[in-house]
């Protein structure tokens, strides 16, 4: 599933590629990852972004877990794609740490760039929440998480690019995740503003 025309252009030059899907009406997240998820084939849904580089074993890494029936999901952490201490240090922080702290007490969360789903779980509990423009991979990962088992694979991280939290500031992007959170967790209410 692609949404710019650049990742438009890499994708179909990659000869490992099969199939393009475009997002022609970018309408966020939630709905490009479902229409991705309608094409692919497969019990194993893995999901990733643009400007992400998964490892060559990403794949293996995600699908030994699926051995396990109960398992519904799993996720690992992202690193920064750009070198430099703040991002090493801040991405530990704020996706490490963060997952490995709120795992135990059930708040589960997949980040988008770095997680599978298996399909049948996927089907059963609707996909993507295609109203939530923002945290639609930690609304997935909750409902994945009521209905099995989500794990966790601290030792399967991915590399993200940073340009966003350069462009936001780390300050200001933990302040609107933490918003979000809040948001999400009130009865009848979801984060309202379109993170991306």
């Amino acid at each position: 599933m692609v949404s710019g025309r650049t990742t438009e252009r890499v994708a179909r030059a990659n000869p490992v590629v099969d199939r393009v899907c475009v997002d022609e009406q970018r309408t966020g997240p939630g709905p490009a990852r479902n229409m991705g998820a309608s094409e692919a084939g497969g019990e194993i849904l893995l999901f990733t972004d643009a400007d992400t580089v998964v490892p060559a074993t990403w794949v293996r890494r995600h699908r030994r877990h699926y051995t396990t029936p109960s398992v519904r999901g799993v996720g690992g952490p992202l690193r920064p794609l750009e070198d430099g201490l703040r991002h090493r240090a801040c991405f530990h922080v704020l996706s490490d740490w963060w997952y490995r702290a709120c795992w135990p007490v059930g708040f589960v969360q997949q980040p988008g760039p770095n997680c599978s789903v298996r399909r049948t779980a996927f089907e059963r509990i609707g996909g993507f929440d295609e109203s939530l423009r923002f945290l639609e991979d930690t609304d997935l990962s909750l409902r994945l998480h009521r209905d099995g088992t989500v794990v966790d694979d601290h030792t399967c991280p991915v590399a993200t690019s940073t340009r966003r939290q350069q462009r936001v500031g780390y300050g200001r992007l933990f302040a609107t995740y933490l918003l979000g959170y809040l948001e999400y967790a009130l009865p009848g209410r979801s984060p309202s503003k379109p993170y991306f």
